[in-house]
């Protein structure tokens, strides 16, 4: 079993919106060479497809960071895999490969949705604190785009990631317990510190004592930081029109705790 990737001639794709922002998309033909069916992780891994965050490799300041597979009609078992590009970075450094992309042993897969998630801001690109756990009570900085004190609607990159794994023997959970609503402490697979949430586990436990486990984590790209307005005694956001800024935005981190992921199994 080989799986060969073609990139569809003439399917590289560059965009500039009318506000300037560059995108970009490159289409693959993915299919094993006898045949055989393919799942999600063997067509995201195979050689010659792109890496999350990797670089456009015609137009430099576009990464790869978001994806979409469909069945081909032209063969058998066969798939196109579209790679969308934006001038967001999605991880730590943007482009750099993956060292590796041997399943170690026992892991049997790995999948990672990329998206967005809509959030209440009342700032624009605000500065983030140097202590992402317990962020101070400071101004956040950047430009206010509340109107009369109420937030407007941003859509902040994030991502879900899964991690499959199979083992036997006796399984106790109560380890992992502790980790659920934790951040990572250090880097993890290429994603900053404190970026990624640890959101729980499932386990099945099968009749021949296998135990499959999935893992569940969050990526977010303002490290699961969300903005709260300085409030008045009714819980309303303090507006003073003649001062500067005239509203006071705070970050509060909802997730303080960190904890090593060496528990995963990658």
């Amino acid at each position: 079993m080989s799986v060969v990737v073609v990139e569809l001639a003439g399917s590289k794709k560059i965009t500039q919106s009318a506000e300037g922002k560059r995108s970009g998309t490159r289409t693959f033909f993915v299919y094993d060479d006898e045949g055989a069916s393919l799942i999600v992780d063997d067509i995201l891994f195979a050689t010659g497809v792109p890496l999350l965050g990797s670089p456009h490799p015609d137009m430099a300041g576009l990464y790869a960071n978001s994806w979409n597979i469909t069945i081909s009609d032209d063969r058998a078992n066969a798939w196109n895999l579209v790679w969308n590009y934006s001038t967001d970075e999605v991880d730590t450094q943007p482009g750099e490969e993956a060292q590796d992309t041997t399943l170690p042993d026992g892991l049997q897969g790995y999948s990672m949705t990329v998206g967005v998630t809509i959030i209440d801001i009342w700032k624009a690109d605000p500065t983030l604190p140097a202590d992402l756990n317990t962020p101070a009570t400071a101004d956040i900085g950047g430009t206010t785009v509340s109107e009369g004190g109420l937030p407007v609607s941003m859509a902040l990159p994030t991502a879900d990631i899964r991690i499959r794994e199979k083992g036997s023997g006796m399984f106790t959970g109560g380890q992992y317990i502790s980790k659920v609503g934790k951040r990572n402490a250090s880097e993890w697979q290429g994603f900053n510190a404190g970026s990624i949430l640890f959101t729980g586990m499932n386990v099945n436990h099968t009749r021949d004592g296998v135990n499959e486990i999935e893992y569940s984590l969050a990526y977010d790209k303002w490290y699961h930081l969300r903005q709260v307005p300085e409030r008045d005694d009714d819980g309303n956001a303090v507006v003073d029109g003649t001062a500067d800024p005239p509203i006071n935005v705070y970050f509060r981190q909802p997730f303080p705790n960190t904890t090593s992921f060496s528990f995963l199994p990658m």
